[in-house]
């Protein structure tokens, strides 16, 4: 992981943290659950980007649009991105994270999600804690964050403003998280291996 500090190095403008939130894993089921939300924070700039159920929910829209209308806008913001570099928490398995955000588009015929150009760094390879729990022992944790399964509960009830702050806490605790790591200012306690 120490490559990361090399490749950010000049590059903050480029690289974002992100996380997102979908209708869960825990129930068996479909390989790429609903998105909820996705949030985005320039590394750079702390500019928070956030694509949203609710955010057309609240325009009247139904709940498939509404998915199918975030993910469109998800799409394009990242076909915006010049080379961008992800810091996230366990978002590169077959079935989750981005292959599932890439195959929810696909099902909405949003076939222009190019995982090729996405360079990333997995930040939860370097801690033996969950995301939480690190950002908790690092102080990084600024607003209510919950578990997936808590999220999932949340969408389930349609509660999903509750699930948008959780996974735009947890893409703001990944931007204090990975400053601390790239400056070596993580807590004592914290196991580290890199």
């Amino acid at each position: 992981m120490d490559e990361i500090k090399l490749q950010i190095k000049g590059r903050e403008q480029d690289a974002y943290t992100i996380h997102y939130s979908c209708s869960g894993f825990y129930n068996g089921g479909a390989y790429a659950p609903a998105i909820c939300s996705i949030a985005a924070v320039n590394y750079g700039t702390r500019e928070l980007y956030t694509f949203a159920l609710n955010n057309y929910l609240i325009q009247g829209k139904s709940l498939i649009e509404s998915e199918q209308l975030m993910l469109k806008d998800f799409v394009d913001f990242y076909q915006n991105l010049s080379n961008p570099i992800f810091v996230h928490w366990n978002m590169d398995g077959l079935e989750y994270g981005f292959n599932a955000i890439r195959a929810r588009a696909e099902n909405f015929g949003l076939c222009d999600f190019n995982l090729t150009k996405i360079k990333d760094y997995n930040l939860s390879a370097v801690f033996h804690t969950n995301l939480i729990t690190s950002l908790e022992q690092n102080n990084c944790k600024r607003i209510t964050v919950l578990y997936g399964r808590d999220e999932a509960i949340c969408f389930n009830k349609r509660a999903f403003e509750t699930v948008t702050m959780s996974t735009e806490g947890k893409a703001l605790g990944l931007v204090d998280l990975f400053e601390k790591y790239i400056s070596n200012n993580l807590a004592e306690d914290d196991d580290i291996y890199c």
